[in-house]
């Protein structure tokens, strides 16, 4: 996690050196929100694993000049279940299983155009997205780690409608076109998954499940996302929002994996 905001601070000093005469053009904002998940992965289970958090928090850096950019780093955890928690034995000692534990974090960098330059433009461009899932299945006694990183190119489109001089309502969507994909393995232990673990180092583990991967392009993997926002300013640089998101991932290899993502996000948002 340290990591990924130390990425992040890097990324907003150098959006926020590009074109640093212009005033009131960045914003920054803080999303936070619950968020229910739906996920089918055949590696680990066919069972459909379901789970409503709270945790769900997504730090966004904008700028609007000449050209358009957004960075986004978002963060969320689940506890999925298929049943109640049960009670197993452990020598001779009752104890209660855990749920499973999911870990996600997601890094987007943006970078486009408005076609117009009207009040309500309509802005396209190209799209960085990088996701990493940590996966943790607990079944009582034993349980199983594991993994899915993608780091995608695609495009994206985003269109604002000024309602008010105050209120406007803001679309997009995502997609990326091609992407570097590592999954955890069929049967989810097999010998280079182990050989990988025993580098002892949890970035060089990381290194290597990467190596693993493989490119993808739509026909393997298709990931989307779309969101739908109220942005209302109260003054001239502070402002609150509220708005509905959506991912979708499918990638059918090594084995088929559904995952639906919907979430309701407040916002509070800075302009400087």
């Amino acid at each position: 996690m340290k990591k990924v905001l130390t990425l992040f601070v890097t990324l907003l000093v150098f959006i926020y050196s590009n074109g640093q005469e212009q005033s009131e053009r960045n914003s920054f904002t803080i999303k936070f929100g619950p968020e229910y998940i739906l996920r089918q992965d055949l590696i680990f289970s066919p069972l459909i694993h379901a789970d409503l958090s709270l945790v769900n928090l997504a730090l966004e850096f904008q700028r609007d000049a000449f050209y358009y950019q957004k960075l986004n780093v978002g963060f969320a955890t689940f506890n999925p279940g298929i049943i109640v928690p049960f009670e197993f034995t452990e020598h001779e000692k009752i104890k209660t299983a855990s749920p499973h534990y999911f870990t996600f974090l997601d890094l987007d960098y943006l970078i486009g155009k408005a076609t117009s330059t009207n009040e309500n433009p309509l802005i396209v461009g190209l799209l960085f997205s990088a996701d990493i899932q940590l996966l943790n299945y607990v079944y009582g006694r034993i349980g199983n780690f594991g993994y899915l990183s993608s780091i995608g190119l695609g495009g994206f489109i985003k269109k604002t409608l000024r309602i008010s001089d105050k209120s406007s309502l803001m679309g997009s969507s995502q997609l990326p076109l091609i992407s570097w994909l590592a999954r955890s393995p069929y049967l989810v232990n097999d010998d280079e998954y182990i050989e990988n673990l025993s580098s002892n180092s949890d970035l060089k583990s990381f290194m290597q499940f990467q190596n693993d991967g493989k490119l993808n392009t739509l026909n393997h993997l298709q990931i989307l996302d779309l969101e739908v926002k109220y942005l209302y300013k109260f003054s001239h640089r502070w402002g609150i929002g509220a708005g509905y998101s959506f991912n979708y991932i499918h990638s059918v290899l090594p084995r088929n994996l559904l995952s639906f993502r919907n979430s309701i996000d407040l916002s509070v948002n800075l302009k400087f």
